[in-house]
């Protein structure tokens, strides 16, 4: 009964997210959302929507059939322990296109919220990363080959606490991820800041994070090289 109520909160809690949609909120930037600990950053070059997360952008049904249908097409495969650049530590992968319609609408819906800029060109295939209870990533800035001015990510199954360090600095942003919270991160974040996911219990904010079995999303942007002047 407490989990009915708990989802029927949230269903109340995600239809506000998605009336909301149409317009920008200054709660949802690093500098005002009680869900990032700013606490240990100095670095003033950062702009307020460098690094923005919104809650319960999806209901309890809708995390469900997205987890199961990930895990359904990921289930012939392995936890590797490693991956190919060595960041990730116990996870399986994949890059799919492949959604009932059902879950292809909700996505759908996700690409559409309001901190994700709308102007740029996104992959069609999104990339889910589904990472064992025991696995972490490790601290990295994501390559221009696979995302271009963003990384963004739809967070499943987990509550996580994911890391930002200043690579030439002393800065840090810790970032909390409730179960079916959306991030991005552009900017100074996304190029000046390795982030990574952080193994086993957290504490955020005086708040102990039990992090278990977490399937991510995530959506890309096409790299476009800046254009070069004519001489």
């Amino acid at each position: 009964m407490l989990a009915r109520l708990s989802c029927s909160r949230r269903r109340v809690s995600s239809r506000l997210s998605r009336l909301g949609a149409r317009s920008y909120s200054s709660s949802y930037s690093w500098l005002e959302s009680h869900l990032i600990d700013r606490s240990m950053c100095r670095d003033e070059s950062l702009a307020s929507n460098d690094l923005q997360v919104m809650e319960d952008v999806i209901t309890c049904e809708e995390e469900t059939l997205l987890a199961n249908e990930a895990s359904a097409q990921l289930r012939r495969r392995r936890y590797e322990v490693n991956h190919w650049d060595q960041v990730i530590i116990n996870f399986k992968e994949m890059e799919t296109i492949k959604w009932s319609s059902e879950a292809q609408q909700v996505l759908a819906r996700v690409r559409a919220l309001p901190i994700i800029p709308q102007d740029l060109e996104y992959f069609p295939a999104v990339h889910v990363i589904d990472l064992a209870e025991e696995g972490y990533i490790k601290p990295h800035v994501d390559s221009i080959k696979f995302s271009g001015q963003i990384v963004a990510g739809l967070n499943l199954l987990s509550p996580a606490v994911m890391r930002f360090q200043e690579e030439n600095g002393e800065s840090r942003i810790d970032l909390k991820l409730p179960r079916r919270s959306f991030y991005c991160m552009r900017g100074g974040v996304r190029y000046r800041y390795t982030h990574e996911i952080l193994p086993g219990v957290q504490t955020f904010q005086g708040e102990a994070i039990q992090r278990t079995r977490r399937i991510s999303i995530m959506i890309r942007d096409v790299f476009v090289p800046p254009a070069t002047s004519q001489p």
